[in-house]
């Protein structure tokens, strides 16, 4: 199973524009460091995977695989971890974690949630995942999936708590690194206080 090592959080691979395979991700950059980075911007969920050399089992566990979503709440800091499972199939292809942080987004591009007590307790987001070729910024899948109820508003409760919070970014930076140091994609995994399959 492919892990890929935790990376900086809070990458922003450029503005929201309409994706289109085998085109390039974002026109003004061509290659990235191998990784996944979750961002909720401009109001929507958002997944990107960054795969060097991604082979065809990858582009079709995306593409058409189940994939598993985690919610690990460290206040104030969110983990998302993600499992890619081959299609019709147990076995997980690939796995990755990252961190978010509201206050780290362009000030343009920051959104909070609904209110999570005010929207339907049967709300599902959307979550757009994004598979872009590492070397090349090539955009090789891209899937919308439903986030179960619960796991919607557990993430849209967290997003508005750490808007409302206090935000040292050295603080930050060290919670992050001190959590990837201790525990593997597996692990954090294992300590999620929230789990759903996407699209179910």
């Amino acid at each position: 199973m492919k892990k890929s090592p935790s990376q900086r959080p809070e990458r922003q691979p450029g503005p929201m524009t309409l994706y289109r395979v085998g085109a390039p991700y974002d026109p003004r950059r061509r290659s990235w460091p191998e990784g996944a980075d979750y961002n909720f911007r401009h109001g929507s969920h958002e997944l990107q995977l960054f795969l060097a050399r991604a082979s065809k089992s990858e582009v079709e566990a995306v593409e058409e695989g189940k994939i598993g979503f985690g919610l690990l709440l460290e206040p104030p800091d969110i983990f998302v971890i993600s499992r890619f499972h081959a299609p019709g199939a147990a076995r997980v292809v690939m796995s990755f974690d990252c961190s978010y942080q509201w206050h780290r987004l362009d000030p343009a591009e920051r959104t909070a949630p609904p209110a999570w007590e005010e929207t339907s307790p049967a709300l599902r987001a959307t979550c757009t995942v994004l598979l872009i070729e590492a070397t090349d910024g090539i955009l090789k899948a891209v899937r919308a999936v439903l986030f179960s109820a619960e796991f919607t508003r557990a993430f849209h409760r967290a997003i508005h708590d750490q808007v409302a919070a206090p935000y040292d970014p050295a603080a930050h930076d060290r919670a992050v690194a001190a959590i990837v140091r201790r525990h593997d994609t597996t692990q954090l995994w294992d300590r999620c206080q929230y789990h759903c399959s996407g699209g179910d």
